[in-house]
Formats: C-alpha cells, sequence, structure tokens
C-alpha cells in the first residue's frame, strides 16, 4: 500500500511539474476568483427576506432569461453550497444504509485476504500473481463497486440541486439591482477619494 501511494505521489509531482508557471498562476487566481467567500450571500438576501416583491411568476421570456442570469450571476456560490449540502446528506444516508455497510465489510475483507495471501509471489501454473498485480486488480474492483455505491448520489445531488437552484432562479426577484449596486459602490469610492484628497489639500 505505501508502495502503492508513492507512485501516486511521484505521478501527481510529474504531473504537476509539467504545467506551466503561468497556467497555475491563472487557475489559483480564477479559483480564487470564483470561490471568494464575499460572494456567498446571506441567507436573507437568498430567500429576499425582508424585501418588497422578492419573488415573483413571469412566464414572458424577456423578463424570465434575464433574472435566471442574473439570479446566476449573483446566486452561484450559493447554488454551489446547496449542491455541497444535498451531496453531503446524501453521502450520509447512503453510508448508513444496512447493505452499503455490508458491502464495506464484504470489501475490506476481500483486501485482507488478497494481501494476506500475496505476502509471497503465488504462481498458478505459468501464471505469477505479485501483490502489485493483486493490488491493482483489487483498485479496479473496488472502484467498481464505489460507483455503484455512489452513482445515486451523483444522481441525486445533480437532480436536486440543479432543480432547486433553477426554480430559486426563475422566481427570485431583485438580484439585477443588487448586482448593480454591487459593482456601483466600487466606483462610488473611487469617485469620493478625490474628492476627499482635494478637501484635505485645500485644508
Amino acid at each position: 500500500l505505501n508502495s502503492c501511494s508513492d507512485q501516486a505521489n511521484k505521478a501527481a509531482a510529474a504531473v504537476s511539474g509539467a504545467i506551466p508557471e503561468g497556467a497555475k498562476t491563472y487557475i489559483r487566481q480564477a479559483k480564487e476568483k470564483i470561490f471568494d467567500s464575499d460572494k456567498l450571500r446571506p441567507v436573507s438576501v437568498f430567500f429576499g427576506m425582508g424585501e418588497q416583491g422578492a419573488w415573483s411568476i413571469s412566464l414572458n421570456p424577456v423578463v424570465l432569461c434575464p433574472r435566471i442570469k442574473n439570479n446566476i450571476l449573483f446566486f452561484y456560490l450559493n447554488y454551489i453550497l446547496l449542491a455541497a449540502l444535498i451531496f453531503f446528506i446524501s453521502m450520509l444516508a447512503t453510508f448508513l444504509n444496512p447493505k452499503t455497510i455490508i458491502l464495506f465489510i464484504g470489501l475490506a475483507a476481500v483486501w485482507f485476504v488478497v494481501l494476506k495471501a500475496t505476502a509471497e509471489d503465488k504462481k498458478f501454473g505459468p501464471i505469477t500473481i505479485t501483490r502489485k498485480n493483486a493490488t491493482f486488480l483489487m483498485i479496479i474492483l473496488s472502484g467498481v463497486a464505489a460507483f455503484f455505491i455512489m452513482k445515486d448520489v451523483f444522481f441525486i445531488t445533480l437532480g436536486s440541486g440543479s432543480g432547486i437552484s433553477l426554480i430559486h432562479a426563475i422566481f427570485r426577484d431583485g438580484a439585477k439591482e443588487r448586482i448593480e449596486e454591487t459593482t456601483s459602490e466600487p466606483q462610488q469610492l473611487e469617485d469620493t477619494e478625490p474628492q476627499q484628497d482635494l478637501e484635505h489639500d485645500f485644508a
């Protein structure tokens, strides 16, 4: 297991070293910009608490399409957090399922038996089975088992998260005004700074 872990670390380091520094910087800056905590809207803003006309129904594409676009741009980090919460709850429900527990116990037992049996190379006629070969095979089998266990979690997360976010984006009104407010605040600050400097010079 340690040798497999070392090989995986070496492979990851080799891939990371092959990426140009410019690309790494761009990815890091994009990550910081996208997952900026300041863009996580409070619960009161997300649900429009205390706002007049925070929710409305409109079937007019001229109104509906810009509203969905503005809500996605304004609340996208909330939608990601909502999907993560659904994923966590689905994962918890899946792992607490007795069938899943039994399957994991059985898989762990198979891992123990395989590693114990391949402590030394085993020969079956012309075929020689080493621990490396057995570990590789077990990784594939474990991956297949994990896929069948987790596929429902991904489908639930994708379906529920997308559905709830889309419903919110359709009916939540007022994101356009809030986007304009957030974009105009830096400009207002820039406009007031020269005035403050002039007042200081006259003083």
